[in-house]
């Protein structure tokens, strides 16, 4: 009786331990490699008085390349050489170099040029702020763009009818390679006109596409 059950157990431990390793070799499953974004400071080239668009070009590029291949690190580093260095040293695989220009033209257009500005401006993050995916995500990004939202929106209450916004920027790999860089200026046709997410929109999808080449 013994000697069956030694047996027994014997063949029980072939048949189970050749599985044990096969099992632990199956990987498990990986989502999409994500691109980090090192963005730093947007340098100001000229601005009204009293007027800061630094937040502002951060929530925007901070929205836009933001998704399940992108993410974006905002560095502190206000000058282009020592945020290099923070890219390097924050692992990024990319540095995104932004320049803006507001400048101020002749005064505002009354309460209809509010009006307008206003419809522009809440047309313009009605498009932008539907962001498809799971409900888990449309939460998360709502949350991240509700943020955003404020930071732009308190920025383009600011602008005037006339007012230039001028945004350029320059993509950079991890070698200091430029991969993509524009520039594009819009004009307020009213007060309170939403400049900055149609221009910020355009280039995000340029640098979305230049990462992902």
């Amino acid at each position: 009786m013994r000697y069956d059950c030694s047996c027994a157990l014997a063949a029980l431990l072939i048949a189970v331990l050749p599985l044990t390793p096969a099992a632990a070799q199956d990987p498990a499953p990986s989502g999409p490699s994500v691109a980090q974004i090192c963005l730093a400071p947007a340098t100001v080239e000229a601005a009204p008085n009293g007027v800061d668009p630094v937040a502002a070009v951060s929530a925007a590029f901070s929205t836009f390349l933001n998704g399940p291949t992108l993410a974006v690190q905002p560095l502190s580093s206000r000058l282009q050489s020592q945020a290099r260095q923070e890219a390097k040293l924050g692992g990024c695989g990319f540095l995104l170099l932004t320049t803006v220009k507001h400048e101020r033209k002749t005064g505002g257009s009354g309460i209809l040029g509010k009006m307008a500005g206003g419809a522009v401006q809440q047309g313009a993050w009605a498009v932008t702020g539907t962001v498809g995916g799971s409900m888990a995500g449309r939460v998360a990004a709502g949350a991240v763009a509700g943020a955003a939202s404020s930071t732009i929106n308190d920025y383009a209450m600011s602008s005037r009818q006339k007012d230039e916004l001028t945004l350029t920027y320059q993509l950079e790999d991890g070698n200091g390679k430029v991969l993509a860089e524009d520039s594009e200026k819009r004009k307020a046709k009213a007060d309170g006109e939403d400049l900055l997410t149609p221009i910020a929109q355009k280039a995000a999808e340029a640098i979305a596409e230049a990462v992902a080449k």
